[in-house]
């Protein structure tokens, strides 16, 4: 089993427990607030609870760090569990730059330890399904996809974060950059970007909502996200078919379906998935890695292809 231990005590990290790890257990829990680590640890049953990040990195009963930070913080405390030779699985987006990543990547690869940014939704069958769908022909040529994914931050009690541009918040970051990763699991090729419009708060605040339009071979994607509206699902339309999947998107663990309509036959069905948690299977699949030393599908080169479609946008959006 590997040893994980999480640095902080953010919300997404209580998705990890309600489903038995297979290759992974976690065995300590830092933050900079001692009592908060405590309650956490408590609640969900972590044997150790550390008084800092520093302490938790250099205990060595710890194999691997899970660090679900403000973005800002994320690239400093990958390095430093690097060099303690602790593996790294660091949420998204891996770092708020490129030239970040970039030298989260030659830390890990310098002192031979995995380096994964988490996507959970890669961990859900249904997106699964439709990946089949696509590669396996059944929809035929894709000629367009439409992914949204957005919710009204004013009216959800979210991290603060989100709304600090120097924390590496806003909507791109936050949720832009699944529509952008989305395009990777399909295996389409990096695409190129068509058009950008952007809505801030203030002249100099975060992106609160963002559309793209990017084209990837015969593929047209419009990629939306926002902090202003509610929205979760995507469609891709194929020459001889489509298939739309609305809701499934988020970490919530509940039953999730899929439209699917079929041209030559006027096919339509329903398929429905059972509620799994992807935020274990996620973990279950870091340790996987760790064990076997096989690359990470959501690995430092696909965090590094994804910061620099962002970077696109802001630089077009001049969001810089």
């Amino acid at each position: 089993m590997i040893r994980i231990g999480i640095l902080g005590t953010a919300s997404i990290a209580r998705l990890f427990f309600g489903e038995p790890l297979k290759h992974a257990s976690i065995l300590g829990i830092a933050s900079r607030d001692v009592t908060r680590a405590v309650e956490f640890a408590k609640h969900y049953g972590i044997p150790r609870v550390f008084p800092s990040y520093e302490a938790l990195i250099a205990d060595e009963e710890i194999d691997a760090v899970y660090i679900p930070l403000p973005p800002h913080l994320h690239c400093t405390y990958a390095i430093k569990a690097a060099e303690a030779g602790k593996h790294v699985l660091v949420e998204k987006p891996a770092a708020p730059s490129s030239d970040e990543i970039a030298q989260m990547i030659d830390a890990c690869r310098t002192h031979h330890v995995v380096l994964m940014e988490g996507f959970m939704y890669r961990f859900k069958a249904i997106h699964h399904r439709v990946r089949a769908l696509v590669q396996e022909g059944v929809l035929g040529t894709i000629h367009y996809l439409d992914f949204s994914w957005a919710f009204n931050i004013r009216k959800l009690a979210r991290s603060p974060f989100r709304l600090d541009r120097m924390a590496g918040g806003g909507a791109l970051n936050d949720l832009g950059i699944y529509g952008l990763d989305f395009l990777h699991f399909l295996g389409f090729p990096d695409p190129t970007l068509i058009h950008v419009s952007i809505e801030r708060e203030g002249p100099a605040g975060v992106d609160m909502f963002t559309h793209m339009t990017w084209q990837a071979g015969p593929t047209f994607a419009s990629i939306t996200c926002g902090f202003t509206c509610d929205a979760n699902y995507y469609t891709v339309c194929g020459e001889l078919g489509s298939v739309t999947v609305p809701g499934s998107l988020s970490g919530r663990i509940r039953d999730n379906m899929l439209h699917l309509h079929l041209l030559h036959s006027d096919h339509r069905a329903d398929e429905t998935f059972p509620a799994e948690n992807p935020y274990a299977k996620e973990l279950d699949h870091f340790a996987v890695c760790i064990e076997t030393g096989q690359e990470p599908e959501t690995g430092g080169g696909n965090a590094l292809r994804n910061m620099r479609l962002v970077e696109a946008v802001r630089e077009r959006g001049q969001l810089s």
